[in-house]
């Protein structure tokens, strides 16, 4: 989205919440807040320092989506929740989300009063509440790359491994001095995913977690570490990703790379036994063939294309942080760092630069908006989901080689490669 009232986008909403800082939360128990955040919802907002009302509604018995319409009825009468100032979220754990959103459609129709579930609340309208109501910065997730090795080499990698000739670490300095900055500006973060490349092979992995955890773990909803399960986690990262309950996710690339299945139980035997905790992605998974480029972007217009980052802004998995920067899209800081494009202002947000004053910017900027309304890697990419009518390709298809990026590459150029080099191995 392009800024048309930069710092004041979010202001009628805003506004709003500026009327309504208490939060009720209604749910059969308030657990696990987020697919992603381990910790309990209650947890997760007590960093806004508003008040926080609790009322357990059960959802025994609502399997079929069905909510007792007099029981609900009964509740907003004994706890007049029509005379609340308040904002009201529903929560019931993330499998159960479907009844959550029920519950928010019943509510509305009995009390007039902002209402959220609170995977909505948690992922979006909370970076909006916590910067008027509260005075705050929340971002609902955050990527930092910690090294560009990698054990693999996967075709449509969203770090663009083909095109990074040799990997390399991120000192561990540099690492801290980006931390530092980030939360400089940011005051609590939803979910902090540490990654690569592979980020088990990263030199001082545990050395870096043990810091973030204990300097910054108070203001981080979960931490995250991606890792392809080719590798078991040393003695030294696994004490402290025990310690600190660092949340894995387990890519699942074996349709792909069947010789993976084996490793990958093992890994996940490894996990129990240490008791870590960790989601487990589905086989089936595909990945988008989001670059090279299968037409010419550089022919649409500015509204055009900021009609495409629409498309698929709101779904990009993760912000990412490097150089003191924070990129919306984490695929353009990527392909920044694979020398595919330039990197260009018009991009990030830079932390650096914050006025406290005008940290609303910084959270529209989170929220999908900048400066042209899309990313200039858009001119290269071909989006995902909405935005990408390709056939999508297996998670972990491998790559044949190493390749070199050139400005006129298209897809089929790089499929035909991949097909010429596969061709003359089985020859």
């Amino acid at each position: 989205m392009q800024w048309k009232n930069p710092g004041h986008e979010f202001d009628t909403i805003g506004n709003d919440f500026i009327k309504n800082k208490k939060l009720i939360i209604i749910g059969d128990n308030f657990d696990q807040a987020n697919f992603y955040i381990n910790k309990s919802i209650i947890d997760i907002v007590e960093f806004l320092n508003v008040p926080v009302k609790k009322i357990r509604f059960s959802a025994k018995g609502t399997g079929d989506g069905k909510i007792s319409k007099c029981k609900l009825w009964l509740v907003c009468k004994i706890y007049k929740l029509d005379k609340e100032n308040a904002i009201f979220i529903t929560h019931y754990h993330h499998k159960n989300r479907d009844i959550s959103y029920k519950l928010v459609e019943m509510l509305r129709k009995i009390i007039k009063k902002p209402i959220y579930d609170s995977i909505t609340f948690i992922e979006h309208s909370m970076s909006i509440f916590a910067a008027y109501a509260s005075d705050k910065i929340y971002a609902r997730d955050t990527c930092i790359i910690i090294t560009s090795k990698c054990t693999l080499n996967c075709k449509y990698c969203l770090n663009f491994t083909p095109f990074i000739s040799h990997g390399e670490d991120i000192s561990l300095e540099t690492l801290k001095s980006d931390v530092d900055i980030y939360f400089s500006a940011v005051d609590y973060v939803g979910f902090f995913q540490i990654s690569g490349g592979e980020p088990l092979l990263y030199n001082d992995l545990s050395g870096f977690i043990e810091w973030l955890s204990k300097k910054y773990g108070g203001r981080i909803g979960q931490i995250l570490l991606a890792t392809n399960c080719t590798l078991l986690p040393d003695e030294a990262t696994t004490i402290v990703l025990k310690r600190y309950n660092v949340l894995l996710l387990l890519d699942n690339y074996t349709l792909s790379i069947p010789n993976l299945l084996n490793k990958r139980e093992k890994v996940i035997d490894f996990l129990k036994k240490n008791a870590i905790d960790f989601r487990n992605y589905d086989a089936e998974k595909t990945f988008f063939k989001f670059f090279p480029p299968n037409e010419n972007y550089r022919k649409l217009s500015d509204a055009e294309l900021s009609a495409r980052a629409d498309k698929c802004w709101g779904l990009q998995p993760y912000r990412n942080l490097k150089n003191g920067h924070i990129y919306f899209c984490n695929f353009s800081s990527f392909a920044v760092s694979a020398g595919i494009i330039q990197d260009n202002p018009a991009n990030y947000f830079d932390l650096k630069q914050l006025d406290r004053k005008h940290k609303k910017l910084l959270v529209e900027f989170l929220l999908g908006y900048s400066e042209l309304g899309y990313d200039t890697f858009c001119l290269l990419c071909n989006g995902i989901d909405r935005s990408n009518n390709l056939e999508r390709s297996p998670a972990g298809e491998q790559a044949k080689k190493k390749f070199t990026w050139h400005d006129d590459m298209t897809l089929k150029e790089y499929e035909d490669l991949n097909q010429q080099r596969e061709s003359k191995n089985i020859r």
